[in-house]
């Protein structure tokens, strides 16, 4: 069984997707534990609880798309395309505020529609 050759571009997307998906995991996690305790003041009480476990939800499916592209998984890359694209849009939205988050999501898409990254991912017949 042949493996296909990583692209260094795929590297650095998963290593983002990583870093971006950890840390809701942890923050929910901490939050479902207790830590912090700041989510008593600052969200109400639904919130509370029902917050948390959106971001450890949030961080999995991101761990699962980084895993997906790590891989060469062709869904993997249409979710994370998706993701990234509907992130931009929310952060064009929230501009100036947003500026950090356009810069990151615009390579991630950058770097998403590269070739070598669409070939890898089996998504190579997408600029005819």
């Amino acid at each position: 069984m042949s493996e296909k050759k990583r692209p260094t571009v795929v590297k650095i997307l998963v290593a983002i997707v990583l870093i971006g998906s950890i840390i809701p995991v942890l923050a929910g996690a901490m939050m479902l534990t207790g830590g912090g305790g700041f989510e008593g003041y600052f969200m109400q009480a639904l919130l509370s609880q029902i917050l948390p476990s959106f971001y450890v939800v949030v961080g999995v499916i991101g761990l699962v798309v980084a895993w997906g592209l790590w891989t060469g998984k062709g869904w993997a890359w249409i979710i994370a395309l998706i993701i990234f694209i509907i992130g931009l849009v929310m952060d064009l939205l929230t501009l100036p505020t947003g500026i950090v988050g356009v810069v990151i999501d615009g390579i991630v898409v950058y770097l998403l529609m590269r070739s070598d990254t669409r070939k890898f991912c089996g998504r190579y017949r997408l600029s005819t």
